[in-house]
């Protein structure tokens, strides 16, 4: 059996595998989000609105207020990937200390297809925030609107103001080592209290993290800075402001929310997704070919649950 052959009966039997992928490479980030699999196309979350209270009991029946949901769209998209490729110039590459031991041509189809797959799977994670939805476009970043983009255009249409309370603008100070932990301190204190009653999880870019670091050491500290030492929540929230850094984002907002509500909407459960590798025209390459859905989105963008805040770091 060929190499060739491998990787093409390897694209059958690890089809599974090989779809779950792309998510391995979010795994190190996805505890701080809510995985959302079987979804194609929009969903609809929302979460409940009512001010249910107990009063002074009467007879009369006198119902007073109601109860209501406020829907929030979340959507995720098909897209594909159409990669050819020389498997024997991987081999010669790659895969060398492989091949020198002895293993199989199918174990080595399989890591080689595994790969591509991972290689998807770090486009996702590049572009989970910043991702603009363009069906004519070629790349991720096309694919999905991701987590900055659905604020941006939240803001745009006026459901996320100042006002409202889901949104705040702290662009007139630039972040820096100097006075990061006072701005994101004075930022927590002006949530809805509701907000802040529940387990808010305050997602930044990491070089925001990097300055809130700084400012804790020039703050509390004069011990070099250390593992044992390390700030994961954020100062004056009394353990209920978890900081998390990640590297998508673009550094344009820092977003409080809880983990509940940052949706990662994929399918994996049906067979509209798939992947195949299969001979081509030029007979020395393979093609890789994967069908599969993605997107973000937010369960709400209600005050009671999240709050974005625009931000400029030095």
């Amino acid at each position: 059996m060929t190499i060739t052959q491998s990787l093409i009966d390897a694209g059958t039997k690890y089809r599974k595998e090989l779809l779950a992928a792309p998510l391995v490479e979010l795994a190190e980030i996805l505890p701080n989000f809510t995985l959302k699999t079987g979804v194609q196309g929009k969903i609809v979350g929302g979460w409940l609105n009512t001010a249910a209270e107990l009063r002074p009991y009467r007879s009369a029946k006198d119902a007073t207020g109601s109860l209501t949901v406020t829907p929030e769209e979340n959507e995720n998209f098909l897209g594909d990937v159409v990669k050819e490729f020389d498997p024997h110039e991987v081999l010669g590459t790659l895969y060398t200390e492989l091949t020198s031991k002895g293993v199989t041509d199918m174990q080595i189809a399989k890591r080689i297809a595994l790969e591509v797959s991972r290689k998807v799977g770090e486009k996702l994670y590049d572009n989970l925030f910043i991702a603009d939805r363009n069906a004519s476009g070629d790349n991720t970043v096309d694919l999905f609107n991701g987590f900055e983009t659905l604020i941006a255009d939240a803001v745009a249409a006026n459901k996320m103001t100042g006002a409202l309370g889901n949104f705040m603008d702290l662009t007139g100070d630039s972040i820096s080592e100097s006075n990061c932990g006072d701005i994101l301190k004075d930022a927590w204190r002006s949530l809805d209290r509701i907000l802040k009653k529940q387990r808010v999880r305050l997602y930044v870019p990491e070089s925001v993290m990097d300055f809130y670091e700084d400012w804790y050491q020039n703050e509390y500290s004069t011990q070099p800075w250390n593992t044992g030492v390390e700030q994961k929540f954020l100062v004056g929230s009394r353990g209920r402001c978890e900081i998390v850094p990640l590297n998508p984002m673009s550094g344009n907002y820092a977003i409080f929310t809880i983990k509940e509500n940052m949706n990662i909407l994929v399918d994996q459960t049906s067979d509209h997704e798939t992947v195949r590798i299969r001979e081509c025209d030029n007979p020395k390459l393979v093609q890789f070919f994967m069908k599969a859905y993605f997107g973000t989105g937010f369960e709400t963008i209600q005050k009671e649950y999240m709050c974005a805040a625009a931000i400029t770091v030095a």
